[in-house]
């Protein structure tokens, strides 16, 4: 921007006047993402990420009290403990169950320092992925569990709780990478959920196994959905490191 200094009919103090006023502008437009408020200063992408933390929280709470209900409630506890029999003596199936998570198809960064060493678009895109992968198997688990008569209100109000906040922390990753590289492309790639079939069976003990995989991987997953913020927090806006 060229300022008009060769005007000769500018008097001293009008131009004093746009200097301030440019140098106002500069400081302002040098911080494009804190936005002025009358208490002070809003910047919405710190704000999307505590957003997304306080979700990821109340989810790995609620994912582990899910659980610790499937294994305890009169429901399913009858059938966790077949299941868990069953995973003692190895049976492939059950074992499987328990170790295999769809969701690891995503490749998220858990092992060693790749959290670290990854670049940060990849990994907002891998974590998107990751999150992303619970959509499917989570919809159809509230739609099973409310068809069920004898679902506990326990189990079914915490379902929907686990399924509402992983929707919105893929709501606000979504936003956050758009924020952040608006220019990238966005291709997400959720992984199918091998067990969907087997939830929607009318076999109860094929609709308990497919819970039983998702109880097991929910409780995996959402420890590190809490690592992955936190860290992508850190290294994009340079807080709470």
């Amino acid at each position: 921007m060229e300022l008009p200094f060769r005007q000769p009919h500018f008097s001293g103090a009008l131009l004093l006047l746009l200097l301030s006023n440019l140098l106002l502008w500069e400081k302002a437009s040098s911080i494009p993402a804190c936005m002025a408020e009358k208490s002070g200063c809003w910047n919405p992408r710190m704000e999307t990420f505590d957003s997304a933390i306080r979700k990821a929280e109340t989810l790995r709470t609620v994912a582990n009290q899910f659980y610790v209900e499937l294994y305890h409630n009169q429901f399913s506890s009858g059938k966790f403990a077949t299941l868990t029999s069953k995973l003692v003596r190895r049976d492939e199936i059950v074992f499987r169950a328990a170790s295999h998570c769809h969701s690891t198809l995503t490749n998220p960064p858990n092992k060693g320092i790749q959290y670290i060493t990854i670049e940060i678009p990849e990994y907002l895109k891998t974590l998107i992925n990751y999150v992303g992968a619970w959509i499917s198997p989570l919809f159809h688990l509230v739609i099973e569990l409310s068809a069920m008569k004898d679902v506990p209100e326990t189990i079914l109000s915490k379902a929907k709780e686990i399924e509402e906040n992983n929707r919105q922390i893929l709501r606000d990753l979504r936003w956050i990478i758009t924020e952040v590289y608006p220019t990238s492309k966005k291709k997400e790639n959720f992984p199918s959920w091998e067990l969907l079939s087997f939830l929607k069976s009318s076999s109860r003990n094929s609709k308990f196994l497919a819970m039983f995989n998702l109880s097991h991987c929910l409780e995996y997953d959402t420890q590190f959905f809490l690592f992955h913020l936190r860290i992508l927090k850190c290294r994009i806006t340079g807080k709470d490191c």
